[in-house]
């Protein structure tokens, strides 16, 4: 007869290996891949075809593309499609700015309650806020390698 000890382990290893997931990871490697790949073919599209619309020159035609992502992404993250998405999509659609877009637009999202200035403004950065910082820090410190190494260089 096991022990009650025993029971309540065997019970925990049960729910355990209910809640695990069952994909492996080349699974969501190739899932993520063909994401990543679809996203950038699109944003190749969308680029070619502002450039003939708009009259656009290529160095002009990027920043309308990063805009039109970021759109779609808060569109998405709105209406409660986003989160659903990248659940099966995984970081083929997390990683490009549209991660990035979905994280601001939630966290304004969740605060909403208390306000515009306070709540959706102020909770905006919550998550983003790190990664802004990093990333302008890293870009700081590398330029400053780089130029520092040019004028060594000379």
């Amino acid at each position: 007869m096991k022990s009650a000890e025993q029971i309540r382990k065997d019970r925990f290893e049960e729910r355990r290996k209910k809640l695990i997931s069952k994909t492996t990871w080349i699974k969501n490697c190739l899932i993520a891949f063909a994401v990543g790949g679809i996203l950038a073919a699109f944003g190749q599209w969308l680029f070619n075809r502002y450039i003939v619309w708009f009259g656009l020159t290529e160095r002009e035609a990027v920043n309308p593309v990063l805009a039109t992502f970021i759109f779609l992404s808060c569109l998405l993250t709105g209406i409660g499609i986003f989160d659903k998405l990248s659940e099966k999509w995984g970081a083929g659609l997390i990683v490009p700015v549209t991660g990035f877009a979905n994280s601001v637009t939630s966290s304004g999202m969740e605060s909403r309650a208390e306000g515009i200035v306070f709540g959706v403004t102020g909770n905006m950065f919550r998550i983003a806020g790190v990664v802004l910082v990093f990333g302008v820090v890293s870009a700081y410190l590398v330029s400053f390698i780089r130029v520092l190494i040019e004028t060594l260089i000379r």
